[in-house]
């Protein structure tokens, strides 16, 4: 079964129509998201919400969900999460960007190319006088292979997710009873800084001074691969 994602903006009728244009689909529940912020219009978009949650509840299991409408890869790490855990009860998820802001278009679609997900979008249809009627056809939206790290490269991502202090420090967090002084520690130092400058140059880590020592962080795009390892796992 599917769980389509719906980013709800001021088009009702769009959105209703493209709904219905997918009804072929095996959709069993429906996740209208708006923003989490009051930002100008979401008052809008949120009333247009629980218009669609009571049109569409008759039908569908309907859930409001809320995202961040303002940063784009705020709101791609808050769709991968939770088509994560929809993965998780078996289900599979569909993304309607048919209503959608830009901002959350582009993050819908950075969630589907993670998450090897589907995402499709509608072609508004007009009248003479240039007035929306309709939907002239439903567009599905090709995604990004996503190469991702190896598991080698997955496990070092997890270890620096939240920063380590140093070199040494994420030595000693991936291997916990290894000593400094011993032999293993330097082959394993040496390791997992090859791994590290990997990392660097595909942007996943930084690297920042701070004293004597060089601290490790994860980048936003680093954030994201780890995010779609856990929902390939």
């Amino acid at each position: 079964m599917i769980t389509q994602f719906v980013f709800v903006g001021h088009k009702k009728e769009r959105i209703l129509e493209s709904i219905r244009a997918l009804r072929e689909q095996p959709v069993s529940k429906i996740v209208l998201f708006v923003g989490e912020e009051d930002l100008p219009g979401e008052e809008k978009a949120r009333r247009v919400a629980d218009e669609l949650k009571k049109d569409l509840e008759t039908i569908y299991d309907v859930e409001i969900g809320k995202i961040d409408k303002r940063n784009v890869i705020r709101a791609a790490k808050q769709l991968i999460e939770m088509i994560r855990r929809e993965k998780e009860r078996g289900k599979k998820v569909l993304l309607n960007a048919s209503g959608s802001l830009r901002s959350v278009a582009i993050a819908a679609y950075i969630a589907a190319c993670v998450t090897n997900s589907r995402i499709i979008t509608s072609i508004p249809k007009y009248d003479e006088k240039e007035e929306e009627i309709g939907i002239e056809e439903i567009v599905e939206i090709p995604t990004l292979p996503i190469d991702f790290p190896s598991d080698e490269l997955v496990q070092i991502l997890f270890a620096v997710d939240g920063g380590v202090g140093s070199l040494d420090e994420l030595v000693l967090r991936l291997n916990p009873g290894l000593s400094r002084n011993s032999d293993g520690f330097l082959k394993e130092r040496s390791r997992v800084s090859h791994h590290i400058a990997k990392l660097e140059k595909i942007g996943a880590v930084r690297k920042a001074k701070t004293g004597r020592n060089v601290r490790i962080e994860l980048t936003e795009l680093g954030h994201l691969l780890l995010e779609g390892t856990r929902v390939k796992a």
